[in-house]
């Protein structure tokens, strides 16, 4: 591992450069690596997070900043090249707020209204983990079932791949949304597959895929560095895709903090407009 030395007060990215080399290891083996490798700061400050957008036909550029207490609220803001706010959202356990600036509009919800409405399971403590890059499990509601939940483990060039496919009944929302597609399914066949880097045992990717349809979800990991004395990667990139299209949103982290006194902002202007999504 060569680590650039900075001194200890500086809060830029440092890289870090690894040879990885594959042993075997168990299933059990490798899963405690995972939890005892995992971040345990209290909260994390990003100040400055370059995002870019594009759905094939379109694209955006922001800046970012996030701000989490664990296990207690996740701040977004996002602000457009000028350095104007433009949304923020606010998650925590039990509520997702909106509002978006420029159109002085917002959205408040629990997350039951995804489930009801698009048959997306959400929780507070999964979106936490995949902002943490924390191990997490796409396809389980309740993270507690993660201790025994088996998977099948291969290694790769990578690292270790953990991996499963499950039959899933379709709701009412897939089915009409493969209906519209030409597909009449009552059952879906999921994969899911994340890879764990050898030295680190921290996530590179997670991904979840239909594998009749084609249809996924994956996040990706890439470039850890050290922020002060914390590993973490300086890129996420988001992809959600199809046999047609792919939609791809990208985080690069420039000046971050942990285990900084952190506090919501949120407020909603009387005059904001409700609206749904």
């Amino acid at each position: 591992m060569l680590v650039s030395v900075l001194m200890f007060s500086c809060r830029t990215a440092k890289q870090v450069v690894t040879e990885k080399d594959i042993p075997l290891m168990t299933e059990h083996k490798l899963l405690k690596q995972i939890e005892s490798n995992r971040l345990n700061d209290s909260t994390l400050f990003a100040k400055r997070i370059e995002v870019s957008f594009t759905d094939g036909e379109n694209s955006d550029n922001f800046k970012a900043s996030l701000k989490i207490s664990r296990d207690s609220f996740m701040q977004i803001s996002l602000t457009a090249p000028l350095g104007i706010e433009v949304a923020r959202i606010l998650l925590t356990q039990d509520s997702i707020k909106f509002v978006d600036v420029y159109h002085k509009k917002y959205f408040l919800a629990d997350y039951d209204y995804f489930n009801q409405r698009y048959d997306v399971s959400l929780t507070y403590d999964f979106l936490q983990n995949i902002f943490t890059n924390t191990f997490s499990d796409f396809t389980l509601l309740d993270e507690s079932n993660l201790r025994t939940k088996r998977y099948k483990l291969d290694r790769t060039e990578m690292g270790y791949k953990l991996w499963t496919v499950d039959k899933k009944n379709a709701g009412k929302k897939l089915k009409k949304f493969y209906k519209q597609s030409g597909s009449e399914r009552d059952e879906i066949i999921l994969l899911q597959e994340i890879l764990i880097d050898p030295t680190y045992f921290r996530p590179l990717s997670m991904s979840l895929k239909d594998l009749n349809e084609g249809v996924g979800i994956s996040v990706r990991y890439e470039n850890f560095v050290r922020f002060g004395e914390e590993l973490f990667p300086e890129k996420m990139r988001f992809t959600l895709f199809s046999k047609k299209s792919n939609m791809d949103l990208n985080l690069k982290f420039q000046r971050m903090e942990f285990n900084v006194p952190v506090e919501p902002n949120f407020r909603i202007l009387s005059k904001y407009k409700r609206m749904e999504l």
